[in-house]
């Protein structure tokens, strides 16, 4: 009796810790981030391939059960989906089934029963983990949300007496015995599913009988405490199935994600039961290794099924000659690594590191998965290309900064010109000179004060300025002088002396003012070179000063983060934008409209020539001595912004439209672009006025300009261009 004690004591404290980790928090998951839903539109350009190999990257298989969720079929002129359902901070969005068809190149969406709709989504894509480190990968689930085929097959394999046994298998242990003491040594453990995931989740993996009789007995107290179904539940979020560089993939749902790049409810048998085969040695049997053994460990599993009646000859045999098909390894942090730096640097103002590392918080972002690898791939080679044409380029970075135009919600962010995440943002970090991409607000002021319109004329002359005792003598980029042009053709073909002018009539501390009302919160003192740019910015700093124009007043701030939710899809916090601009939209829409003669008649003609029909607005940027690329490019989707430049600030041999121009063509050419609007918002309109004479023209003049007014600064006077012989 007096040896008891010491021995209840003992089994009292594991007792202790059994339960309390087990009604606590199981484990420490890292919050996962996710993007926007992708929204298909009826009418929007589309290829038919561009649309099978987005459903293909977003884990739906093509096959004949496409009247199954997470199934598509394709014919020679239509695809059609199963879309999954999904919970995000806006609620529950059912499943559905639509037919897409493409119409002279443009989506056509419809029911099964042929009625046409607007729309179409496809779920929010996991991006990856926030702060996980060296920490775990998990997907946790519930009891209700196990495949029971996976269920079954985990039984069979690994504990056929799981719902007879109290947590230990005598017969198994019996067993183990035998084939240890004939081979003199440990062969064999006899463990049951409960006593693995006492080992897993609160053992060590040391192999003494001190530890075995530890196992054994927690094995009994769980099963005294808790359901059959609690303790198979936590042993499919455990269990270890594969090592992911520092961090250990624990779970089946995380590996499904993993292996196949689709929810674990979605799989085949074959592939259930290659799962379930690698629990017996994840790195031995881990099919992107060894795809061969883990193919012969997946026969196995299935050969086990069919002894045991659980499957046909048929359907065996069938089987085991099924291919292992991988999902890509695309959906790395190499592609949305910038991205997540950005999410990091929002949600640390409400949230500490560790709850974002350990709580499993699920964080809906704006991220447009299609925008981000076009973005990604359209800097990487662009810029090898750069670097092929000119060596002394080699060694060339860039960044990108792709928003909506109208919400200001950041779609994409490339962060260098690298195949890798770096580390190093240079979206966010990447602070300096934005040079003629300064002008767009500069024109704005003198918009502002009513004294000037897009028609109004300047003389584009050689000026000189005192700074601070020393002279400070401009040049145009062409070192000639272009005489009297109007406001658009200046802003349009970069014309620094007209420009530079124009900002010192209507008073750099105006121009600097309207900066700092466009979103610039970096300090910086006005001077006349500011007018050409030596304002130093980041990527993402020039995409928020552009916000309010771009987006006509629809918005001013960049969103990137939506909204936080707990793993019981509750609301945590939901993050609203801020919308403070102090001018009006029709003063933003003029000033835009204006841009969008840069495509047509000046630096961004390249970019026109590629898309003929688009109406689009944009500016490029080249600094002293061309060691900056910028470019800024605007349709009626997307405001991108395009830097490219050498770290260690040498001159350059390619300006902004020899240079970031080529990447934001490259980008839109593999997103599908809309036109800009032709409509304009209250208090602006816009008029064909004559290029001689501030007069509104008839239909029949040549000489004439469209052009944007706001109203009560158009022309009060029109002609008709009519002459009596």
């Amino acid at each position: 009796m007096l040896g008891s004690i010491p021995f209840s004591i003992w089994v009292w404290w594991l007792n202790g810790q059994v339960v309390s980790r087990f009604e606590g928090q199981k484990w420490q998951v890292p919050s996962e981030v996710y993007s926007a839903p992708i929204i298909l539109r009826s009418g929007a350009l589309w290829k038919k391939q561009d649309l099978e190999n987005l459903l293909e990257e977003t884990g739906y298989r093509f096959g004949r059960n496409s009247q199954n969720v997470g199934w598509a079929a394709r014919s020679n002129i239509k695809v059609s989906a199963h879309l999954r359902a999904y919970v995000d901070h806006l609620g529950f969005h059912e499943s559905q089934r639509r037919i897409f068809s493409f119409n002279n190149g443009h989506l056509v969406i419809q029911k099964l029963n042929g009625d046409e709709v607007v729309e179409a989504r496809i779920e929010p894509q996991r991006i990856g983990f926030l702060y996980d480190g060296n920490t775990e990968s998990r997907q946790i689930l519930t009891y209700d949300e196990i495949p029971k085929p996976l269920l079954d097959i985990l039984i069979a394999v690994e504990d056929q007496d799981f719902y007879e046994h109290w947590g230990i298998s005598l017969t198994g242990i019996a067993r183990a015995v035998v084939v240890n003491l004939t081979h003199g040594s440990r062969r064999q453990g006899g463990s049951t599913l409960t006593q693995q995931l006492v080992k897993n989740m609160y053992l060590s993996s040391e192999r003494t009988y001190t530890r075995k009789l530890t196992e054994v007995v927690m094995s009994l107290l769980l099963e005294y405490h808790y359901s059959k179904e609690a303790i198979i539940t936590a042993y499919m979020n455990e269990v270890y199935l594969a090592q992911l560089g520092s961090n250990a993939l624990h779970g089946f749902a995380a590996a499904s994600q993993h292996f196949f790049g689709r929810p674990i409810n979605e799989l085949n048998i074959d592939e259930f039961a290659l799962l379930v085969g690698m629990v017996k040695g994840p790195s031995l049997y881990n099919p992107q290794r060894s795809p061969n053994r883990a193919k012969t460990r997946r026969n196995v599993v299935l050969a086990i099924l069919k002894e045991q009646g659980r499957l046909t000859n048929g359907d065996y045999n069938s089987l085991i000659k099924q291919p292992i098909r991988l999902a890509s390894k695309q959906k790395s942090r190499s592609v949305y690594g910038d991205y997540l730096d950005l999410v990091a640097m929002q949600l640390s103002r409400d949230f500490d590191e560790t709850t974002l590392a350990t709580k499993n918080l699920r964080i809906y972002t704006g991220v447009d998965i299609r925008a981000q690898r076009a973005a990604n791939s359209a800097m990487r080679r662009q810029v090898a290309q750069l670097e092929k044409r000119d060596p002394k380029l080699k060694g060339l970075q860039g960044a990108m900064v792709v928003t909506d135009r109208l919400s200001g919600q950041v779609r994409a962010i490339v962060g260098s010109s690298g195949d890798h995440y770096t580390g190093f943002n240079r979206a966010l970090g990447a602070v300096r000179p934005i040079g003629s991409l300064v002008k767009p607000p500069l024109y704005l002021s003198a918009l502002a004060t009513g004294r000037y319109t897009w028609w109004t004329k300047i003389e584009d002359k050689r000026i000189r300025f005192n700074v601070g005792g020393k002279v400070w003598a401009p040049e145009n980029y062409d070192r000639k002088t272009h005489g009297v042009v109007h406001l658009y053709e200046a802003m349009a073909k970069s014309y620094n002396l007209a420009t530079v002018s124009l900002a010192n009539d209507i008073g750099f501390d105006r121009v600097g003012d309207t900066l700092r009302q466009l979103g610039v919160k970096r300090s910086f003192t006005m001077h006349p070179a500011m007018a050409l740019g030596s304002l130093e910015l980041s990527p993402f700093e020039v995409s928020r000063l552009y916000q309010p124009i771009v987006s006509q007043g629809a918005s001013s701030e960049l969103g990137v983060v939506l909204a936080v939710m707990d793993q019981d899809d509750r609301l945590i916090k939901r993050f609203n934008q801020l919308n403070d601009i102090p001018f009006t939209d029709a003063l933003l829409a003029v000033t835009l409209d204006g841009m969008a003669k840069t495509p047509k008649i000046g630096t961004a003609r390249a970019a026109q020539a590629v898309f003929p029909k688009l109406n689009f607005a944009a500016k490029t940027g080249t600094t002293n001595q061309q060691k900056d690329s910028w470019y800024i490019g605007i349709t009626g989707d997307y405001s991108s912004t395009v830097w490219l430049g050498d770290d260690n600030n040498v001159p350059l041999s390619i300006t902004g439209s020899s240079g970031a121009q080529k990447v934001w063509i490259d980008f839109t050419q593999h997103t599908n672009p809309i036109s800009l609007p032709d409509s304009l918002p209250y208090g602006a309109a816009r008029f064909d006025v004559l290029d001689s004479k501030f007069e509104i023209a008839a239909d029949r003049c040549e000489d004439k300009i469209p052009l944007a007014f706001i109203l009560g600064t158009e022309p009060k006077d029109s002609t008709s261009c009519f002459w009596p012989f």
